[in-house]
């Protein structure tokens, strides 16, 4: 079966400052990404990444090219339109997990329902269906200081899948984890990607961690310097 493309990236170019203090963060990069793919996109510092995941997401626009989402270009969209296809189509998972402190699990979880309308009961049936499939059904009580960085981040995953999202995006999800959570956490993506044809785009420093993905896409300077396929089928 031929997957169709979710997002769809063309000529992107990101420039910040003007005149001789021009920075050329983004130079033409073009990208696709199909639905159910898991992708790793990695580079040193400065090379471009968390700009183009940026970009990706509608957190930022482009100075040129297109961003195709869904059918629907971001770079064209008025900032309403951005933020409703971020509450609506886009999940987000950080390095800094960003839990409210004041709410439970549960409550973190269903937060984007309630922002978005929904009745409190069905946000709260639906962020307890996620606890469970992430693998923290017992912590959706609890309040974020009181659980590990690990289950933070699988609370953090939940809260970006509970809007059944056409694209999550990851910055460094297990940047701020130790080995063994961060090998937890990215097997829980990778499970995503496999059984639920969730599609992920992923930036992260760690090659191990790139390795779980089905491509990763390599930027330097702004551009994209090659894509290899990282993990075999099946």
């Amino acid at each position: 079966m031929v997957s169709m493309s979710i997002i769809e990236v063309r000529g992107l170019t990101k420039n910040y400052g003007g005149g001789k203090l021009t920075v050329e963060a983004l130079r033409g990069v073009e990208l696709d990404v199909r639905e159910g793919e898991f992708v790793a996109i990695m580079g040193p510092s400065g090379s471009g990444k968390s700009t183009l995941l940026h970009i990706l997401g509608g957190v930022e626009t482009p100075t040129a090219g297109s961003v195709v989402l869904e059918g629907q270009d971001l770079a064209t969209m008025d900032d309403t339109q951005r933020t409703l296809t971020r509450r609506r189509r886009i999940g987000f998972v950080f390095q800094k997990i960003n839990l409210l402190p004041t709410l439970t699990a549960l409550e973190n979880v269903a937060l984007p329902l309630l922002l978005d309308g929904a009745r409190a009961s069905d946000a709260s049936q639906r962020a307890a269906e996620l606890l469970a499939q992430v693998g923290v059904a017992n912590r959706g009580g609890h309040f974020p200081s009181t659980m590990s960085g690990g289950e933070q981040q699988r609370v953090a995953i939940a809260r970006a899948l509970v809007i059944h999202p056409a694209l999550v995006l990851a910055d460094e999800p297990t940047g701020s984890l130790d080995s063994d959570n961060g090998q937890q956490i990215t097997q829980l993506l990778r499970a995503l990607v496999d059984d639920q044809r969730q599609t992920v785009v992923m930036v992260t420093h760690d090659p191990t961690v790139a390795a779980k993905a089905d491509r990763i896409v390599h930027v330097r300077d702004g551009r994209i310097e090659r894509v290899e396929k990282a993990r075999a089928a099946g």
